[in-house]
């Protein structure tokens, strides 16, 4: 496999893509001004524009790719897409400009999105609207109170609501959940998903915006993972070492995929979707890893009760409703990392986590076991006779 280029090639390669993309243009009808890119879909600005406003909004538009290029993922352009087009859906549901620029507008939509999603998704697609706005030289004032106090308002009724916490997958349970892979290209996917989710401690987004080339095998060693981006947007390189189980070892999990998934071009996306042909398609959904988690887990007879209950005791499974996902991987590697007794610096490392106060939510369960005195009181072994 060729080397990749550095990292500071590709972001000025994507940084001049994004730039020459733009692209702003009269309406067929006279209509307004369309702005063209590959950061949104096509933008329609209504309304009369001289030759220099066109051209002042190419500059304003050109700028801001720019900005994009340096702050954001590829991951997180694709959910801002996402996140552009049910806003502008639901505006011309109601009659309203997209572009309008008007925090009324903009206030609604959070108020009805938040029906739906949890907050952290919810200011994905505020981004993704002052991003448009931006785009096309408009001015939309995210800390307008309509807007802000909106934002504050759903945080606070989203703090009451019960959370549902993700249960860790551990170890044990991984290899289970591999060796149920079938021996197919959607298997062997699926079990290089499993491992390296688990053994890099990635968000969902991060482990499908893995490119093939960020992937390195390390002789004697292991893997060497370049996780680009993520929520803090900064990168990390995690190291996960070659197992002596074969079933969940990540290096024979890459030998596997890679043999029927031959693409040679580092930019490549290292995740696919598999068609019932056995043919390749686009870059996996980060939806497709809780879809994984979930349904093996199920196949494999595994119900979130019993795993809470196992790992938490009885009364935190009770309490919470929690189930499988994507996140069961991550806290599930923080969770048994702890229990080996792995630093927490070294933990936040693996997991790019940037505040201990979050770290520490996946381990506290070790700790608590850790050193307990009623080990001491209620397992002391008989006095011998």
């Amino acid at each position: 496999m060729p080397p990749s280029p550095p990292a500071d090639d590709h972001a000025a390669a994507r940084a001049a893509d994004l730039v020459r993309s733009v692209v702003v243009t009269a309406a067929p009808d006279d209509t307004g001004v369309v702005i063209e890119s590959k950061i949104l879909d096509d933008l329609l600005l209504p309304g009369a524009h001289s030759a220099d406003q066109i051209i002042e909004i190419t500059r304003l538009a050109k700028a801001a790719a720019r900005t994009v290029a340096a702050r954001y993922s590829r991951n997180t352009e694709r959910a801002y897409r996402a996140a552009w087009v049910a806003y502008q859906a639901w505006a011309v549901s109601l009659g309203f400009a997209p572009l309008g620029a008007d925090p009324r507008v903009v206030g609604m939509y959070l108020a009805k999105a938040s029906e739906r999603l949890a907050l952290p998704t919810l200011k994905v697609h505020l981004s993704a609207i002052l991003l448009a706005h931006r785009l096309a030289g408009r001015s939309l004032d995210a800390k307008h109170p309509l807007i802000a106090d909106q934002l504050a308002g759903v945080a606070a009724l989203q703090a009451r609501r019960k959370v549902k916490q993700a249960a860790p997958i551990l170890p044990d349970l991984l290899r289970r959940l591999v060796t149920a892979q079938p021996d197919s290209a959607i298997g062997r996917r699926n079990a290089l998903l499993l491992t390296l989710g688990f053994g890099a401690a990635t968000r969902r987004s991060e482990l499908v915006g893995l490119d093939v080339g960020d992937v390195v095998v390390v002789p004697g060693r292991g893997l060497e993972v370049t996780i680009r981006g993520g929520k803090t947007k900064r990168g990390r390189t995690a190291a996960i070492w070659a197992a002596d189980d074969p079933a969940v070892c990540p290096v024979e999990a890459l030998r596997r995929w890679r043999a029927v998934y031959s693409v040679e071009d580092a930019d490549a996306p290292l995740f696919v979707s598999v068609g019932k042909g056995g043919a390749f398609g686009g870059r996996l959904s980060d939806r497709s890893v809780d879809r994984v988690v979930r349904e093996t887990s199920q196949a494999i007879g595994e119900t979130d009760a019993d795993l809470i209950r196992w790992t938490q005791g009885p009364e935190v499974a009770q309490r919470l409703g929690s189930r499988f996902s994507a996140h069961s991987l991550r806290s599930g590697f923080a969770t048994a990392a702890a229990e080996e007794e792995a630093s927490l610096k070294k933990i936040m490392e693996q997991t790019g986590h940037q505040s201990s106060d979050v770290a520490l939510k996946y381990i506290r369960h070790a700790d608590r076991w850790r050193d307990n005195p009623t080990e001491r009181l209620f397992r002391r072994k008989p006095d011998a006779n």
